[in-house]
């Protein structure tokens, strides 16, 4: 016999002496094991899946009928068409329970957006006008009767239902409630988001659409009826090089405005975007205005809508509207004075 043919034998009885082995149960490489969410979650969105997971308990809902994470990089798959808006508020991750409420169900999300000024910037744009506001974490609202929103420390928490029938309120509130309990931190937040006016021109407070003073855990208070202000991180007045703003609207119909109080990292960038600004807008030195701080303008938008502006230290303050002269600089003058008396100029 060959060496050649000596050579193969030996191979397919090598072989087989493997197969063989294997069908015994000789023990293989082990297969990978899922990580420990302990180890692959950030501490936020852990606190945030142990908040839902105690939740139903308080609820009298029980445990969830299922729990899941996303991280920013696949937090479409679970809010596609709406994870760009929290993306754009820092987003960490975001935690989502399903809960059986009586013969509904409830989906709960709570989204860890690391800051707590982001997470009330967040509730401010999906806050709505469509039901009264709801005691429940730093501040919340109860929308179309159907779902619950409310923010609280760094998180944002919305509670839907997704049975043919809306949930009974006292459940959905008492879920809220066991997911507020879980949740950890200060609601605190910074001093100068607390200097928008409080008060129209005519020195009456400003009010919800029940009638009733609406402020956040930070002081804040609406600016119209109805509403209240916003956190906008980005493109402040659909300006990309504005961002760190407190929105508000005062008055109403013909005489409307909106005032922007911009936060810059430090003065340079301070200077830099009002420059900008006033170049955009043709802006002319306004006497009355910067007799209020080191500088001042007014302007005109492409919409023909006057624009007011003034600018100190770290802040730019901004009017756009036909509310009037005398109405924006008192708006402006306001603000200025609420930034000084937080000592945060």
């Amino acid at each position: 016999m060959s060496l050649r043919w000596l050579a193969a034998g030996a191979v397919i009885a090598a072989l087989g002496v493997m197969a063989a082995g294997c069908a015994r149960g000789v023990p293989r490489a082990p297969a990978p094991k899922p990580r420990a969410e302990s180890a692959s979650l950030p501490a936020g969105l852990r606190d945030a899946v142990q908040a839902l997971k105690q939740a139903g308990a308080a609820a009298d809902a029980g445990k969830p009928l299922s729990l899941r994470t996303y991280l920013p990089s696949n937090m479409y798959e679970a809010i596609d068409g709406e994870a760009d808006l929290f993306l754009s508020y820092g987003a960490k991750g975001l935690a989502v329970a399903r809960y059986k409420v009586g013969t509904t169900t409830v989906d709960a999300e709570v989204f860890d957006q690391a800051r707590p000024l982001d997470a009330f910037g967040v509730f401010s744009q999906l806050r709505g006008t469509q039901g009264p506001p709801v005691a429940v974490g730093a501040q919340g609202v109860s929308v179309a009767g159907q779902a619950l929103h409310f923010w609280k420390s760094r998180y944002f928490v919305r509670l839907s239902g997704t049975g043919p029938q809306p949930p009974p309120a006292a459940a959905l509130m008492h879920l809220a409630q066991g997911i507020e309990k879980g949740l950890k931190g200060s609601s605190g937040l910074p001093a100068w988001t607390r200097a928008l006016p409080l008060h129209t021109a005519g020195g009456q407070a400003l009010h919800t659409a029940g009638g009733q003073a609406l402020h956040t855990a930070g002081g804040q208070a609406p600016a119209r009826e109805g509403e209240a202000p916003q956190y906008v991180a980005r493109n402040v007045l659909g300006h990309g090089f504005l961002s760190n703003a407190m929105i508000a609207d005062y008055g109403s119909g013909e005489s409307e405005c909106r005032l922007a109080l911009v936060r810059a990292k430090d003065e340079t960038e301070a200077a830099s975007e009002w420059s900008r600004l006033r170049e955009l807008y043709s802006g002319a030195p306004d006497r009355a205005l910067e007799g209020l701080a080191a500088d001042g303008f007014v302007g005109a938008n492409p919409q023909q809508r006057p624009v007011y502006a003034v600018h100190g230290g770290r802040h730019v303050v901004i009017v756009v509207g036909r509310c009037g002269a005398a109405e924006a600089r008192r708006l402006l003058a306001s603000t200025l004075e609420r930034l000084r008396q937080t000592r945060a100029g």
